[in-house]
């Protein structure tokens, strides 16, 4: 009791910030699993949206006897790794671990790990990936956060070539500068906005706010609204039907009035009654693309299926005539056992 106590006021006193005056002694803690991993975390560093990333590992054995592969697991479907379940490695030795990391097409942090246990050891290892997706304007935070009652806040915009840019809206509505009038002041390479949510949506927010830019390269920048309605509440029948989009949102650029574009996107299968596994087969077979009446048209391309998890969908989409400026349309994608949304955000031109 008196070793828990001490270390109890050691912690406290650094979270404090004033150093304990007797912190106790004790000796390191010896690794569960005699498997090491090198190097433990790969950072790819900025990386492009939707852009795969290989990375290398090499698994120690550092104990004195033969350690066999019994799982090895990545935390996220985005993650495909080399077969080493059931390998061996003896004393002294090491074996290569390769995986390829998937990164979404939205801005922000991503990571995945790979979960490694041996056969007779308790506990496991992580290999790990971590990538910051980047696109040429960075936003920072990559997301709106309105959890917990929070009603406004700021997003900073800077374009990562240094180069000035525009902000032509946030969010469908005319942007709200912090700092800074576009009707006075020059261009710049870096901006402040705030957002409400009062503006954007008070009970129920959509998924994502996108900003618009004047840039070629950017014409759109995603944040991912955190609120307590989206994320997997926004979408509740999705393990009824047995498949999501990952990525609810699909980025259509600058588009004319009645011009189709070709646009895709992906679902993936989602069972976590039968933990993942396929109850339903006729989950992926996409039989419509569609849009409500008098925003636009959309029609279904072609349906891949890519393993047994995922499917990618093409589609035409085809803004309506109306006003110029940044929709924001909802896109009905249809299967035998359900259907779903999927957004396209798209800035109409005449």
């Amino acid at each position: 009791m008196l070793a828990a106590a001490l270390t109890a006021l050691s912690v406290l006193s650094v979270v404090q910030g004033v150093p304990a005056a007797r912190p106790p002694m004790q000796a390191p803690a010896a690794a569960r699993v005699p498997l090491l991993v090198d190097p433990p975390i790969v950072n790819f560093g900025t990386v492009a949206p939707g852009t795969k990333h290989p990375a290398r590992f090499v698994l120690r054995n550092a104990g004195a006897v033969p350690l066999t592969i019994e799982r090895a697991a990545p935390s996220c479907k985005c993650t495909d790794i080399s077969d080493i379940v059931g390998k061996v490695i003896e004393p002294g030795g090491s074996l290569e671990l390769t995986a390829a990391l998937q990164v979404p097409k939205s801005p922000g942090e991503k990571d995945a790990k790979v979960m490694i246990s041996v056969a007779g050891q308790p506990g496991m290892v992580l290999a790990q990936m971590v990538a910051e997706v980047t696109q040429p304007v960075r936003c920072a935070p990559a997301y709106v956060d309105a959890l917990k009652g929070v009603q406004e806040g700021t997003v900073a915009f800077s374009s990562v070539d240094g180069k000035p840019f525009r902000i032509t809206s946030a969010g469908g509505r005319p942007p709200i500068f912090v700092g800074f009038d576009p009707a006075k002041d020059a261009p710049r390479s870096q901006y402040q906005l705030r957002w409400r949510l009062a503006d954007i949506g008070p009970s129920a927010p959509p998924q994502w706010w996108v900003v618009d830019t004047d840039r070629a390269d950017c014409p759109q920048v995603p944040l991912r609204i955190r609120h307590e309605t989206t994320g997997v509440r926004f979408d509740p029948n999705s393990h009824v039907r047995f498949w999501f989009p990952p990525e609810s949102i699909v980025l259509a650029g600058v588009v004319k009035a009645g011009t189709p574009i070709a646009l895709s996107t992906t679902i993936e299968h989602v069972n976590p009654a039968a933990q993942g596994r396929v109850t339903a087969p006729a989950w992926g077979d996409v039989s419509s693309v569609s849009v409500a009446a008098g925003q636009g048209n959309a029609k279904l391309v072609s349906a891949t299926k890519r393993g047994t998890d995922f499917v990618d969908v093409s589609f035409t989409f085809t803004p309506a005539a109306g006003p110029a400026g940044p929709r924001y349309v909802p896109v009905e994608i249809a299967t035998p056992t359900g259907k779903g949304l999927v957004f396209v955000a798209v800035t109409v031109v005449p």
